[in-house]
């Protein structure tokens, strides 16, 4: 069976939640969220490959807000994404993945459109159940982000682990605009 541009992809991979959402680790955003690759509204599970990836992804946000957050061990079974790397895969679909990486927050700030998230609705209308998103500040490391799980004929995603508690240091980066 072909996946087309798409990966399969399956396995362990591990999300920073906020310490009062533990229990919804699986729910999407609310409506007022949005993020890298989800509209205000849309469905989106943020996740990386290893735990500490995941705690870098969100240290920024953490040191802004101040709010704590736990790393959630998460299984994921089948799913069909677009993974960043695979630039063939991305000229397919007409996406430029280099323009994924420019800040999403900063187009919002100043009232344009993040160009990532053409890049997922370009994914999603194309079937994909999610996008792999090079990172900016890891190098070698990647993070998963899916548009719809535990739906029919979607990939599957369960809780395979206690939350993980962690400190960041005193100093680190932050997400200014």
């Amino acid at each position: 069976m072909s996946t087309g541009p798409f990966r399969k992809i399956s396995g362990r991979f591990f999300r920073t939640v906020l310490v009062e959402r533990v229990d919804r680790v699986l729910d999407p955003p609310g409506p007022q969220s949005a993020g890298r690759y989800h509209r205000h509204g849309q469905p989106a599970l943020y996740t990386s490959a290893q735990p500490e990836w995941a705690i870098m992804a969100t240290a920024g946000y953490m040191r802004e807000d101040g709010r704590r957050r736990v790393v959630v061990p998460l299984r994921i079974g089948d799913a069909l994404v677009l993974d960043q790397h695979d630039l063939d895969a991305c000229l397919a679909l007409g996406i430029d993945r280099d323009r994924s990486n420019q800040s999403w927050r900063n187009a919002l700030a100043e009232g344009r459109e993040p160009p990532s998230w053409q890049s997922a609705d370009l994914a999603r209308a194309a079937g994909a159940d999610g996008i792999i998103d090079r990172s900016r500040q890891i190098e070698g490391g990647w993070h998963l982000n899916l548009f719809r799980w535990n739906a029919l004929g979607g990939p599957t995603v369960e809780v395979c682990g206690a939350p993980m508690p962690f400190e960041l240091s005193a100093r680190g980066p932050t997400w200014g605009l």
